[in-house]
């Protein structure tokens, strides 16, 4: 049994009309059951999310400070929401191209004829009594613009609507992966590299500065099948043109022959199995050798040098690797 705790609220002030959607986050709005939340005392309908977030109604206010107040039954959390004159927008922001539905609470709707967003007008869709809501879509248009309302009363002081850029396109560090497994974005050939790392990490604040900061460490959920996927990322402001992700086969090793060869290299050796067509590294006992995919299914390989004894045969891949334990074994030439 806990006491619930509010941490912040979103938005922290609205119209004396109410009606519009508050977030309220915190802890414990689950840990018991949250009984009543109420806004200067006057009762709001409420849904808890979660433990750590309820979406509440504001209920109509007189202009001012009001507080709100969590309750279950350990006890109480509160904080403070401010009601003012003047329409609340929900969302207050959307894409450029124009096209998001805005919900406006204000007092007073009866009769709306125009709703401007700066200097372009929209018809109100819906409007109602007073102390309800009309939801115009938005225009296309770029910054931040006043949002007024118009009736026969006259025309409402403004509200800001903030229009966002769409997310920009840009390659992703890493192009293809597993179908099974988890994948950093950064490309991990590079990982051993301090100057690397340095270099990335101040490419990723320049890039933050001047876009906005995008946290594009994701990983990849895991496929049934090979081939590309599309990136898609969606904002407030848009959704970007997809890039592709390449989902690759794991490897496999089924036959490496010969299976002998001189510790000088330079034997031709063919390694068949599964999803070779996408390797992007060969080993013989940890020393990279030259190779050709002929195939999905097999891989013409020049031997590299190599002390005398049997060794490991690694084939890499996108999709991961595939090693045969002691699959070639390097003999002295005569002498």
């Amino acid at each position: 049994m806990a006491t619930p705790t509010i941490t912040s609220i979103s938005p922290t002030s609205g119209t004396t009309a109410g009606g519009n959607p508050v977030v309220i986050t915190g802890v414990n709005f689950n840990t018991p059951a949250v009984t009543s939340v109420t806004f200067g005392g006057a009762t709001a309908t409420f849904t808890v999310n979660s433990d750590s977030q309820i979406t509440a109604t504001a209920p109509t206010h007189a202009v001012g400070a009001a507080t709100v107040t969590v309750t279950n039954t350990s006890g109480s959390a509160t904080t403070t929401y401010t009601y003012t004159i003047g329409p609340t927008l929900s969302p207050s922001q959307g894409q450029t191209g124009g096209g998001t539905t805005v919900n406006i609470y204000a007092t007073n709707l009866t009769g709306a004829t125009a709703v401007g967003f700066g200097t372009k007008l929209r018809p109100p869709r819906s409007p109602r009594s007073p102390g309800c809501r009309c939801k115009p879509s938005a225009p296309p248009a770029a910054g931040t613009v006043g949002v007024t309302v118009t009736t026969p009363g006259g025309t409402s002081g403004p509200a800001n609507f903030y229009y966002l850029n769409p997310p920009i396109s840009h390659r992703t560090d890493t192009h293809s992966g597993s179908t099974g497994r988890r994948h950093d974005s950064d490309d991990q050939r590079h990982q051993p590299g301090r100057r690397h790392h340095s270099d990335l990490r101040r490419h990723r604040r320049n890039h933050h500065r001047e876009h906005g900061r995008f946290d594009h460490r994701h990983h990849p959920p895991a496929a049934t099948t090979t081939g590309p996927a599309p990136i898609i990322v969606t904002t407030s402001g848009g959704t970007t043109d997809g890039l592709n992700f390449a989902y690759a086969a794991t490897p496999t090793i089924t036959t490496v022959l010969p299976a002998t060869g001189s510790t000088v290299g330079g034997n031709t050796v063919t390694i068949t199995g599964t999803g070779l067509g996408s390797t992007t590294q060969v080993t013989f006992g940890g020393t990279p050798a030259n190779y050709q995919a002929a195939s999905d299914t097999q891989l013409i390989v020049t031997t590299p040098t190599q002390a005398a004894g049997a060794v490991n045969v690694v084939v890499t891949s996108p999709g991961g690797s595939a090693t045969a334990i002691g699959a070639f074994t390097y003999q002295t030439p005569p002498s």
